[in-house]
């Protein structure tokens, strides 16, 4: 697997357990915050991976 598929895999599934806790708790902080890890994610979906040769 590409290492920048698993990054965004990764920070996908933070940023959803961060918003779920942050909504479950009315925590506007780790709500933000996950909403900032998804939005990183949605970023590194124009970020290229390594050329193998």
């Amino acid at each position: 697997m590409n290492p920048v598929l698993i990054a965004r895999l990764a920070l996908a599934c933070a940023g959803i357990v961060v918003w779920g806790l942050g909504a479950r708790m009315d925590n506007a902080l780790l709500r933000w915050t996950g909403i900032g890890l998804l939005a990183l994610t949605l970023l590194l979906r124009f970020a290229k991976g390594r050329q193998d040769n």
